[in-house]
């Protein structure tokens, strides 16, 4: 059949379908997303938008124009009809019936008219598609309440979903835009209020409405931005000396260029990207966003766990789904597109092998601050292990990085750092699963010994909560030894990567990822138990006692692996680093020494450059002393001391401990004091005051490079001749670092100053 004959035999379908009465499935099932005959265009858009199974009140209206801003309202239609170049006597009964629709809208809603809200630019299209009066108030009703955030001015939670897709697909350009402070609503609020139709030709408009309306989903509108700003992603980037203001007008044009040889192609990318990005947002923020005026603003719905959605570190992926989709790609055929999560779970090795989903990768997030060097080891491995499993089509895995923590806020602390490094490294497809490793637990409790691999109930952390292994407090202690369980085989010892096999894995894709990172010597007995499940995971554990062994067997496994094979210098180095940070994860196995001791000196910032420094610390960990001002802790309520008159201004952070933990606190600023209130675990609104620092005793403020927000504060005294003695120190992750350190710097300089006078 050539392109013609079946062009013409879907219409022919449609318009008898449409003279059959036929429902909207009917017609979508005939149509499939094709751009509408305008002599059928009035009618399917009617029908797509409930107009045949919907009661409209718009016959009852009382014809009496009493808004208290009617003035504004016929003002704003009389220019409406304008721009349709109708005859003067249509023009007259046109403005009559657009002002009837907005003031009876108005008055049912009990709503103020907004010009902003641009309603004239949604009844625009519906008037150029010669709809009857009635017909375009309830498509005009219809559009507003499903297809129309509620909440479309600046800061509306629809540009904060928009903005964690984009950075979803696109984080390079993600976070150039949050850079410049270019959020979503400065662009994309004229596209949200009217569907593109104040920004798009009206042919355009029309040609995109078709298929719009033949989705029916009300969160087509993220994707079609989604695809204007990635197909402008180069353009954008190359704006970096432009100023903001330039960068918001030209992304707020984009779509006046589209034209309707075009839309096809971009509605059919949109769909692309909907079917790769994960769903969980449709269920969670669909009643937040979209929906009548009298569902009201949706702050409970409206939240990512306990942040608000503005908040959200990322896109939200619910143990729903991480199940369903691992589920249904063990059936699902190779041609079929969708979401590929390749799991992370970043819990502490003990929770891990507790329990834990077969095909999970182990990363143990509070490496990253206790151990950078084993913890970009084990990243790199990720990578490795997803590669190779995506070459060999390993069931349940895929390119989309969905990170698992253990759903305990003090622990998933860790594993948001984690997430925002992989984010910083602009990896695309990140996300986060809610609630952890609890939520998924709870929801496969009724299956648990099948779904969870290694499931012990008497160690695992949701089954016993109470098990003393799982501590998330130990002891503020310097020194860490590492101690290892006995394991029958090196395989055992390799879980870290082999975990990212499911039960069902067949040997071919065992051989491969064996022979791709190094080939030991194993059994036939240990290779059949290998192919048929999967490898327990390492039993690494971190024993808080002031020993200062190396692990028992870290040179029985380094003697367990034979030379290897012809591979190149890159991969030798790479196995030997994995098979290190798999005996080892915290790298050397000795004792960790203080951070700060009295022969850490350096020159007092006055005069050597800016006291914050964008740079790498010198190695030291975190934490500092627990107020060693004070014996006793002092408990105190927080609001109150946040209103201090002596306080100068105040930042909620988190401290970072020598051991890797972090509790919230807040800084308090005097005029000659840092104070450090960390927020009470058991009681809410009290704190306890860890710390009175002095101003004049901070000699030195750094940050990472790659971590710009984790602030480590030094203390010390300077001598005479200007030489600085470092003797504390605190660690702090706090947002937008760079200005509270200003301020803080600004403070510090007042005292230097003062006291010289």
């Amino acid at each position: 059949m050539s392109l013609d004959d079946e062009d013409s035999t879907w219409l022919l379908a449609l318009e008898s379908a449409l003279h059959e009465g036929a429902d909207d499935h009917e017609l979508i099932g005939i149509t499939r997303g094709r751009i509408l005959p305008e002599e059928h265009r009035a009618e399917i858009w009617y029908i797509c938008l409930g107009g045949g199974n919907k009661f409209s009140n718009f016959a009852q209206f009382d014809e009496i124009f009493d808004l208290q801003d009617q003035s504004v309202v016929r003002a704003d239609v009389k220019s409406l009809v304008d721009k349709l170049g109708n005859e003067e006597e249509d023009k007259v009964s046109i403005v009559c019936d657009v002002e009837s629709i907005f003031t009876h809208y108005c008055k049912t809603r009990h709503l103020k008219y907004d010009t902003s809200q641009l309603w004239g630019d949604i009844v625009l299209p519906l008037l150029a598609a010669k709809m009857p009066r009635d017909h375009i108030y309830v498509c005009f009703e219809e559009i507003l309440e499903k297809y129309i955030p509620r909440e479309s001015g600046l800061g509306g939670s629809v540009y904060h979903l928009l903005r964690l897709i984009l950075l979803y697909h696109d984080p390079e350009l993600s976070t150039f835009l949050d850079s410049r402070k270019i959020t979503p609503d400065l662009y994309a609020t004229s596209w949200m209020r009217s569907l593109f139709s104040s920004v798009c030709s009206l042919d355009a408009t029309m040609a995109v409405w078709d298929i719009y309306f033949q989705e029916r989903d009300p969160f087509f509108i993220l994707f079609l931005a989604l695809v204007i700003l990635v197909n402008a992603r180069d353009q954008v980037l190359e704006m970096k000396s432009e100023t903001r203001d330039q960068i918001i007008t030209m992304l707020s044009g984009i779509p006046g260029g589209l034209s309707v040889d075009d839309v096809s192609d971009f509605c059919s990318l949109a769909r692309y990207y909907i079917i790769k990005t994960p769903h969980t947002f449709r269920k969670d923020f669909t009643t937040a966003i979209f929906g009548s005026v009298y569902m009201g603003h949706g702050e409970v719905c409206n939240r990512v766990g306990d942040l608000p959605l503005s908040q959200a570190l990322c896109l939200p992926v619910s143990a729903e789904e991480i199940i369903d989709t691992c589920d249904m790609l063990q059936v699902a055929g190779d041609d079929i597109e969708q979401v590929r999560f390749f799991l992370v779970d970043c819990r502490p090795s003990d929770q891990y092998n507790a329990g834990h989903l077969p095909n999970a990768f182990h990363l143990d997030s509070s490496l990253m601050l206790q151990h950078p060097a084993s913890f970009q080891t084990a990243v790199q491995g990720l990578f490795m292990a997803q590669r190779q499993a995506v070459a060999s089509e390993t069931p349940g895995c895929g390119q989309h990085l969905c990170f698992i923590g253990s759903g305990r806020e003090q622990e998933d602390q860790y594993v948001h750092m984690v997430v925002a490094s992989f984010l910083q490294r602009n990896s695309q497809y990140v996300s986060l699963a809610k609630g952890g490793y609890h939520a998924i637990h709870d929801l496969l409790v009724h299956n648990i010994s099948e779904s969870l691999a290694d499931h012990d109930s008497k160690r695992c952390l949701v089954c016993a909560p109470d098990s003393q292994s799982h501590s998330s407090e130990p002891a503020d202690q310097e020194d860490f030894t590492i101690t290892t369980k006995p394991q029958p085989s090196l395989m055992n010892k390799f879980s870290s990567l082999s975990s990212v096999f499911k039960m069902r894995s067949p040997p071919a894709v065992v051989e491969k990822l064996t022979s791709f990172v190094g080939k030991p010597s194993i059994n036939s007995e240990i290779r059949g138990k290998f192919s048929g499940y999967v490898a327990k995971s390492t039993a690494v554990t971190v024993k808080l006692k002031e020993s200062n062994t190396e692990p028992s067997n870290a040179q029985t496994f380094g003697e367990s692996c034979p030379e290897e094979g012809p591979s190149s210098g890159q991969s030798a180095e790479m196995k030997e680093k994995l098979v290190e940070y798999i005996t080892n994860p915290n790298g050397d196995g000795t004792t960790v020494d203080r951070h700060v001791s009295a022969q850490d000196r350096g020159k007092l910032y006055r005069n050597q450059g800016d006291v914050f420094s964008i740079e790498d610390d010198d190695g030291d960990g975190g934490g500092g002393a627990d107020g060693r001002e004070n014996d006793r802790l002092e408990v105190v309520k927080v609001s109150q001391w946040l209103k201090k008159p002596d306080v100068i201004t105040s930042f909620a952070c988190h401290q970072v401990k020598e051991n890797g933990y972090m509790y919230k606190c807040h800084l308090l600023l005097t005029d000659t004091l840092l104070f450090v209130i960390r927020e009470s675990e058991t009681k809410s609104g009290e704190g306890h005051v860890t710390a009175r620092r002095t101003l004049a005793s901070i000699v030195k403020i750094t940050s990472k490079k790659r971590h710009p927000d984790l602030i480590t504060f030094k203390y010390g005294t300077t001598s005479p001749d200007g030489e600085v003695t470092v003797s504390d120190m605190d660690r702090f992750l706090i947002p937008k670092a760079s200005e509270a350190t200003k301020i803080i710097k600004e403070q510090i300089m007042k005292q230097m100053d003062a006291a010289k006078s």
